[in-house]
This record gives structure tokens, sequence and C-alpha cells, in this order.
């Protein structure tokens, strides 16, 4: 069985050129309906049609049931799915990951060059000191304590009761 992934392939491409053109061939057919007048479809020996009411309704009907899935049906989906609020998972579930420790940066330029041109390299003059890679670089990712974020949140100041 092939491995799947995005990357196009002769059956997609194939699917997509079929997509394409008759999307573009029944917006045509669309369009000809639409505005083309009567008598000459008829001329045409074309007389088997729906009544042009359809060209309007059916679109404003699609665009309905879009609005009402956006802003109804979506949100009360989500609304369903979300957990209570008392839930432990709202606030620790088994993707979180805390830190309790400062980060260190302990990082190594490597001798590997990118350059097209290794005469031209100026990796070979560039120095730098332990202290601009703890200044300069951002810390790992990582969830706050929850407990932290109230502290620092809802911290009562004594200050601000002070007469």
């Amino acid at each position: 069985m092939p491995e799947q992934t995005p990357a196009p392939t002769p059956a997609r491409s194939l699917y997509g050129f079929f997509m394409y053109v008759f999307s573009n061939t029944m917006l045509v057919i669309y369009l000809i309906w639409a505005f083309i007048p009567d008598h000459y479809l008829h001329y045409l020996n074309i007389y088997y049609y729906p009544v042009k009411y359809w060209s309007i309704a059916v679109p404003i009907q699609c665009l309905v049931a879009l609005t009402l899935f956006v802003f109804l049906i979506y949100p009360s989906l989500t609304m369903i799915l979300t957990l209570n609020i008392d839930s432990q998972n709202t606030i620790r579930d088994p993707f979180s990951h805390y830190s309790n420790k400062t980060i260190k940066n302990n990082y190594k330029i490597d001798n590997f060059c990118t350059c097209v041109d290794e005469k031209k390299c100026l990796k070979s003059n560039y120095t730098s000191i332990p202290k601009d890679y703890n200044e300069n670089t951002v810390p790992e990712l990582h969830d706050l304590n929850i407990s932290y974020v109230c502290k620092k949140i809802y911290v009562i100041k004594e200050d601000n009761f002070k007469d």
C-alpha cells in the first residue's frame, strides 16, 4: 500500500484537471442558462431547462445554508465539544509541558557551512560570547502552571489599601 502523502501524483493531477474542466464547463452552462433569453434557447431547440427563477433561488439558498452553518451550527458544535468549566482537562491535559527550571542555552556553532563559495564565507570571522547566547535566544516553549498565573494576575498588593 503506498504511503499517504499530499504530494501530487499522476492520479491526483488527472482528478484535479477533470474537476477544473468540469467546474468551468458547469459555470459556462449556468451563465448561459441564467443570462440568455428564452427565445434564443428555443431557436437552438433547447426547451427543457429549469425556470429562470432557480438561477437566483439556488445560489441564495446555498448562501443562507452557509450562513446558518457559520453562525449557528458550527458554534453550537463547538459549545457541545467544549469541556465543563470545572473539568481538570481545561487546565492540564496529556499534552501539557511544564517547566520548573530556568532553561540554559548551551548552543555551539558547528563547523558546517552552507555558503556556496567557502572563500567568501564569513563564519570563521564571527565570534561571540556565551552571554550573547543567553540574551538573544528564545526559551523553550512550555505551559505555565495555573497557580503561577493566578499569583501573577490576582496578587493583592498592600499598597492599594493604604489611606
